[in-house]
């Protein structure tokens, strides 16, 4: 039996927020005693809904798990932001300071969007979707004096997101909860910035994920997704290579994710939704250094002994990273910034 919840009041959420994880979700088939519907058709798409119902909620939990496991090791290693670093193309892996450019991903990813550096226009309250351990909620709470919601399926990063902002004094600015990036816990239209780096990867479903990032967007909102895609289709092209799909299938299965897809498709989910300002850069180049650089520390005594200690998926995680380099390398996978603006009422 699932363990209650416990909440709390916070005064980042002028509500409550999550200590302890909540359950995970569940999938409900119909009893016996309710009536399937008659027709054959209408009964194919019920148990399709089911099975999909299904196989969300167990990515999720492998999802959760993967980062429940993995997020120690990371964080002993390579510090409180989970996502790539930013470089000059080009430039020499072992010389890099790959924790500084991992702050100046966040600040090229603000640069990209146009957000304000004017106190008076700078966004004041941030959902941070897919938080991880609450590297950028912090870092941007700090920037810009804004409050910010951070958010993640993992209960461990939720818990050591907020256990870090209580320790470095922003326990009044940000807070972290269990949630799912395509239900989240907020009333529409809540955030001057949406923010979302490298988490859209791991969204099942892509339309639905944007219309969340949508919603709770206040007028005149900025978004910013920063994620892995595979690359845009040729105008003849129907669907990537088999070989191109095999790698990215050996992949998903060691990351937790689900169909990949490009960057103009995420151009064209904000476009359906009549979002302005829609603007998309490729960082492939830019991020080619970092996984080299994250191989060479699983290839140290520290990593090597803390990887050892992590558990299976962590280890399987590790395993896959050259494929990372070699589908980066071949054009396959793409590191992709798309940032548009809500229209103002």
């Amino acid at each position: 039996m699932a363990a209650a919840l416990h909440l709390q009041t916070h005064p980042c959420f002028h509500g409550t927020y999550q200590l302890s994880p909540p359950p995970r979700p569940s999938v409900s088939f119909p009893s016996s005693s309710r009536s399937f519907p008659s027709n054959r058709r209408s009964l194919s798409a019920h148990v399709k809904a089911a099975a999909a119902s299904s196989s969300t909620t167990t990515l999720q939990e492998g999802i959760a798990e993967f980062y429940d496991e993995s997020s120690g090791i990371w964080e002993d290693i390579w510090g409180d932001h989970m996502h790539h670093g930013y470089y000059d193309p080009g430039s020499d892996v072992s010389g890099s300071d790959h924790r500084a450019a991992q702050i100046r991903m966040i600040e090229e990813s603000l640069r990209f969007a146009g957000i304000s550096e004017d106190p008076a226009n700078r966004p004041k309250r941030i959902v941070d979707v897919g938080c991880g351990i609450g590297g950028s909620s912090r870092y941007l709470a700090r920037k810009y004096g804004a409050k910010c919601q951070g958010i993640t399926l993992s209960p461990v990063q939720a818990g050591r997101a907020n256990a870090l902002a209580n320790a470095q004094g922003l326990a009044d600015q940000v807070c972290f909860e269990v949630a799912d990036a395509l239900n989240q816990p907020f009333p529409d239209e809540q955030f001057d910035l949406v923010w979302s780096m490298e988490s859209g990867e791991h969204m099942p479903d892509k339309p639905k994920f944007v219309k969340e990032l949508v919603r709770v967007a206040a007028p005149g909102g900025t978004i910013i997704v920063v994620t892995w895609c595979h690359r845009d289709l040729g105008p003849s092209e129907e669907s990537l290579q088999p070989w191109e799909q095999k790698l990215l299938n050996r992949i998903c299965d060691a990351y937790y994710l689900p169909e990949w897809c490009s960057t103009s498709d995420y151009v064209k989910l904000f476009q359906s939704l009549s979002l302005q300002d829609i603007k998309a850069g490729d960082w492939t180049e830019n991020v080619a250094p970092f996984w080299p650089a994250v191989i060479r520390s699983a290839l140290t005594w520290k990593g090597f002994t803390s990887l050892l200690r992590s558990g299976l998926k962590t280890i399987k995680g590790a395993l896959v990273m050259p494929l990372m380099i070699e589908g980066f390398q071949k054009g396959v996978i793409k590191f992709a910034i798309i940032a548009c603006r809500k229209p103002a009422e």
